[in-house]
């Protein structure tokens, strides 16, 4: 009897320390989840955290000085047996309003149920032809996957009203957009097309892996005065159309 107190004795030490350790990881704050958000994102800031790393808050959340709003966070525990990390996510009370849940596995990232509706008048940093950037622009889709390969795109569709400020400065009327995002030859394509009372356009902009990008705009103008002001801001024309290219690198919200 007395040489199995020995034994007994460590196995409760190993389920004292086992406890320990699991209590330590259940109840961990969230601020270790906002700190390393942070170290991931350098312009990142985040004025507080609520709750723990499996389900909490991330209280003023900000990329550069685009105020992004809070952020509410649970993390899928059972997923990480094989190798997944799933987060479902929501955001309000700033200029990004949206959910999906987010899976991290070692080579991509995949997004579902996705819905973002973005203010674009928090962006003070650049123009948009010319004048501050104003409206919304909105996402949904089913899924979209990326990887440093390329990605996939389920049910996505775009829309913005990123150009009515500057339609109803020369015509007076809104000018909306919408169309759908795809994966071509890699690279995450959205495609949109509007149409207002003095004319109509088509625009594409393509992202690349290395986060490279492309934009083209045609535009085809019922007024001369439009075309003209067009021209001023660089369309060149393409026939009937004015064309404007643009080429790049993301860099961020506000840098």
């Amino acid at each position: 009897m007395n040489e199995s107190r020995p034994e007994s004795r460590h196995c409760f030490i190993f389920a004292a320390v086992a406890g320990f350790a699991l209590a330590i990881c259940a109840f961990a704050p969230a601020g270790i989840a906002a700190s390393a958000l942070k170290r991931a994102v350098p312009m990142m800031s985040i004025a507080g955290a609520e709750g723990t790393v499996w389900k909490g808050r991330l209280i003023g959340v900000a990329h550069g000085d685009v105020f992004l709003g809070d952020i509410d966070f649970r993390v899928l525990a059972s997923n990480l047996l094989i190798a997944r990390a799933t987060v479902d996510m929501t955001s309000a009370a700033g200029a990004l309003e949206g959910a999906a849940r987010v899976e991290f596995t070692p080579d991509a990232i995949e997004l579902e149920r996705v819905f973002v509706n973005f203010n674009l008048g928090a962006i003070r940093q650049y123009s948009f032809f010319g004048a501050p950037y104003q409206g919304a622009l909105k996402v949904t889709a089913e899924r979209l996957r990326l990887t440093g390969a390329g990605c996939e795109a389920e049910n996505a569709v775009i829309s913005t009203s990123a150009f009515d400020a500057l339609a109803q400065r020369w015509s007076g009327g809104a000018f909306p957009m919408d169309g759908a995002i795809k994966c071509v030859d890699g690279a995450l394509m959205a495609s949109l097309k509007g149409e207002g009372a003095d004319g109509a356009a088509d625009l594409s902009v393509t992202i690349r892996s290395d986060l490279t990008y492309s934009l083209v705009v045609a535009a085809r103008p019922r007024k001369p005065d439009i075309g003209r002001a067009l021209e001023f801001f660089g369309f060149e024309k393409r026939g009937d159309d004015l064309s404007y290219k643009a080429v790049g690198v993301l860099k961020g919200l506000s840098s």
